[in-house]
């Protein structure tokens, strides 16, 4: 079995992503980095400012809707990522007290027996897996935008039409005449990459990390429920209680590790399900609309499975807390309680039977945090994209 060390070395794709853009919870800040995340947001708002000015006095009075869907959807981004960025800075010593609560659980697993080991490890896999996912997201959706820029400019220099190819095609205040000029379109070119990057850092920084805290808490009541089904087949009673006292102690720890994983994302999870409820539908109009126009937009392609991902994992992983409380209740009721005659242990098992008859999960300010819950929301994004494609399809 191999040894866990730390949520940094473990989760390092994640972790290095949140220190690149500055939002680590232990980040350095000198003044250089702190420089650089001015930088960073000042390009966001000029970015999002842009869009604004394109789709208001341009894209709506030539009623060019799909670049208004187009340009809709950059703009939510512009706003999605200062989201985040806000969350990790303002909760930043909530986010470091998860951490150092899964590194303890790291160094705890290792007295464990092998069984249980494999259980923290199986979970901890998992998390590894969704920063996985969220890297492929990045990286693809990411490049896409300056890759097409470039290939398209290389592809009408080799005909002999050579064009500046802008990685968004945006109308900007003061300087729309001469955005064709060969310094400003660098500049421009610049800026956009830049928060290209930043983007995509943000989504692979702080996106794995509501299902990498959920994850964790569903191996802890998996351990849990391991120790239940074992709790009166070793030892004496006297064994028996001082066990379920320690079970129930952990047990009342993850219920406060799951209400400060709460207390951080209730608000960005409902704005996180009304976003993907535009973006899904958006993204994919656009990818249809391109391919009418027989001209492949692989980028919003891309763009639309990442919006899938943004709020299906934490549903996902949500979901998969509820199941893991449920088998918890399930062997606290056959751990074999029944054949104790000791009235603290029926008592402390009736208080725990009594306390986990509401399954333990995340909500946002109006939903559950479920499958159920993504399901409505596919459902409503459905509707939004046959509207779309009804009234300009």
């Amino acid at each position: 079995m191999n040894k866990l060390r730390k949520f940094e070395d473990v989760f390092k794709l994640s972790t290095l992503a949140l220190h690149f853009n500055g939002s680590h919870p232990q980040a350095t800040r000198n003044r250089f980095k702190m420089f650089r995340i001015v930088y960073e947001h000042i390009i966001t708002f000029l970015c999002f400012v842009s869009l604004l000015y394109s789709i208001i006095l341009y894209d709506v009075n030539n009623k060019e809707y799909t670049e208004v869907i187009k340009n809709g959807v950059m703009a939510i981004v512009c706003v999605t990522v200062t989201f985040k960025f806000t969350i990790l800075l303002r909760n930043r010593d909530d986010i470091q007290s998860l951490i150092d609560t899964i590194n303890q659980d790291y160094e705890l697993s290792e007295d464990l027996s092998e069984e249980e080991q494999h259980i923290v490890m199986k979970h901890a896999n998992m998390g590894v897996d969704v920063c996985k996912i969220w890297l492929a997201a990045s990286i693809v959706t990411g490049l896409l935008f300056p890759v097409k820029a470039f290939v398209l400019m290389a592809y009408k220099y080799i005909n002999g039409e050579w064009e500046l190819v802008p990685m968004f095609d945006l109308n900007w205040p003061f300087i729309n005449g001469i955005k064709k000029n060969p310094i400003i379109f660098t500049c421009i070119f610049a800026q956009c990459l830049s928060f290209d990057f930043f983007s995509a850092s943000m989504y692979l920084g702080f996106d794995p990390l509501g299902p990498i805290f959920l994850v964790h808490a569903c191996g802890q009541l998996d351990l849990l429920s391991n120790r239940f089904m074992k709790l009166f087949s070793q030892g004496t009673t006297a064994d028996a209680k001082e066990n379920l006292k320690l079970i129930h102690l952990k047990l009342l720890e993850i219920y406060m590790y799951v209400k400060k994983i709460q207390d951080i994302f209730v608000v960005l999870y409902e704005f996180n399900m009304k976003t993907t409820t535009f973006l899904i539908p958006f993204s994919t109009f656009q990818f249809v609309e391109s391919l009418r126009k027989k001209d492949i937009s692989l980028e919003f392609a891309s763009f639309a499975i990442s919006a899938v991902f943004h709020f299906y994992m934490p549903c996902f992983y949500g979901n998969k807390l509820m199941d893991m409380s449920e088998k918890l209740r399930q062997s606290i009721y056959a751990c074999g309680w029944e054949m104790e005659r000791d009235i603290e242990i029926r008592k402390t098992i009736l208080f725990m039977l009594t306390r986990t008859t509401v399954p333990l999960g995340i909500k946002s300010i109006f939903y559950s945090i479920c499958l159920d819950t993504f399901g409505e929301m596919a459902s409503q994004a459905y509707g939004i994209y046959n509207l779309m494609n009804a009234a300009w399809g």
